[in-house]
C-alpha cells in the first residue's frame, strides 16, 4: 500500500503509458474515454485536464471547449471568476452557431450578469438556442434533443413536462447516456417515479456513462424493489470507470467501501484505492478525501505529512475547504 505514492509521484507518466495498453477491454474502457475531450474531463472531475484542454481547443475554435471556459469563468469554482470574460466567450459560441452558448447569453440577460436586464435580448436568445437545438435535434443530435428537452424543463419554454421529456428521451433512444441520466432525473425528482428512474439509469449505465452507473448503484443501495442479481457485473464495470477516468465514480465507490451496504461490505483497501485512483484523476474531492484517509491512517498508514500533501493538491485544483487543512 505504502508503494501508492510513487503511482502518486509518476502518475502523468502512469497515465501515458497505460494509454497505450492493449487488452480485451480496450475497446470500451481505454484511459482517454472520460477525458478525451475538455467537457468529459470536467464531466468526470479532472478539472487540470479540462482547463488544459478547452484553452488549446477553444483557440482552435472548438466552440463546445469555448463555451466550458465560459461556465467556469461564470461560476468562478475552478477560475477567477470573471463575468466579461464568460459573455466574450459565449458571444464567441454563439456568433459561430453553437446553441449552448447562445442559451448562456440569454440566461445573462436574464439575470443582469455582466449586462443590464433585457427581456428582449434575453428572449432573442433563448429562440436562437432552441431553434438551433430543434434543428439539430431533427438531424439526429442526440446532445441536442436534451439541451432542448431540458430548455423546456426549466421553464425557458413553454410546457415543460409533456414536449420536454419527450425530447430528452429521444437523445436517449439515439444512445446518449446524459440523455438517460436526464430522463431517469426527471422521473426520480419530478415525477416521485422511482421505478421508472431505475429503468433509465440502467440504461444510461449501459451506455457507459459513468455517472448513470453511480445512480444505479445507489438505487440498489437504496430500494428494496431493485433486484439485484446482476450488481457485481455493475461495481465490476464501474471500476473499471473509474480506473480509466471516472472520478467522479471513484469517489462514490471510495465511499461506499467504507459502509456496510446492500451491494457491499466494509474494505478499507478498497475504499482506499477508489479513492487514491479519483486523486490520480485530479478530482478535487477526491484529493481532500485521500488527505483524511492519510490523516487518521484508513487503508493506509497515518501519514501526516502525506495528509497535508493532498489537502494541498485538493486547494491547487480548487476545492477551497481543504485550504485551511494545508
Amino acid at each position: 500500500m505504502k508503494s501508492k505514492i510513487f503511482i502518486f509521484l509518476t502518475f502523468f507518466i502512469v497515465f501515458i503509458s497505460s494509454c497505450a495498453k492493449k487488452g480485451a477491454d480496450t475497446t470500451l474502457y481505454t484511459n482517454d474515454y472520460y477525458l478525451n475531450s475538455a467537457q468529459t474531463a470536467y464531466d468526470n472531475g479532472n478539472i487540470a485536464a479540462a482547463l488544459k484542454m478547452a484553452e488549446k481547443s477553444c483557440n482552435n475554435l472548438d466552440f463546445e471547449s469555448c463555451n466550458l471556459l465560459g461556465k467556469m469563468y461564470l461560476e468562478g469554482k475552478y477560475l477567477d471568476k470573471n463575468e466579461e470574460q464568460a459573455f466574450k466567450l459565449f458571444n464567441k459560441g454563439c456568433v459561430n452557431k453553437y446553441p449552448a452558448s447562445c442559451l448562456y447569453l440569454g440566461k445573462m440577460y436574464n439575470a443582469g450578469i455582466s449586462v443590464k436586464i433585457n427581456d428582449k435580448k434575453r428572449d432573442e436568445y433563448y429562440q436562437t438556442a432552441s431553434t438551433m437545438f430543434f434543428n439539430n435535434c431533427n438531424d439526429n443530435k442526440s446532445s441536442d434533443c436534451l439541451q432542448l428537452g431540458l430548455m423546456y424543463l426549466e421553464d425557458l419554454l413553454y410546457d415543460p413536462y409533456e414536449e420536454g421529456i419527450n425530447y430528452i428521451k429521444k437523445s436517449c433512444s439515439m444512445g446518449n447516456g446524459k440523455g438517460c441520466l436526464a430522463a431517469g432525473d426527471f422521473y426520480f425528482y419530478k415525477k416521485d417515479n422511482k421505478t421508472e428512474a431505475f429503468s433509465f439509469y440502467e440504461k444510461s449505465c449501459a451506455q457507459n456513462n459513468p455517472d448513470g452507473c453511480l445512480k444505479l448503484i445507489d438505487m440498489y443501495n437504496t430500494y428494496k424493489f431493485t433486484d439485484i442479481k446482476n450488481i457485481g457485473e455493475i461495481v465490476s464495470k464501474s471500476e473499471k470507470m473509474c480506473k480509466n477516468g471516472a472520478s467522479h465514480l471513484c469517489v462514490y465507490l471510495g465511499n461506499m467501501y467504507k459502509r456496510y451496504t446492500r451491494v457491499s461490505r466494509i474494505n478499507q483497501e478498497k475504499s482506499f484505492d477508489n479513492i487514491f485512483t479519483s486523486c490520480d484523476f485530479n478530482n478535487p474531492y477526491g484529493c481532500k478525501l485521500l488527505g483524511d484517509l492519510y490523516y487518521i491512517g484508513y487503508g493506509v498508514t497515518s501519514n501526516k505529512g502525506s495528509a497535508l500533501r493532498f489537502y494541498d493538491k485538493a486547494c491547487q485544483l480548487g476545492f477551497i475547504s481543504a485550504c485551511t487543512l494545508r
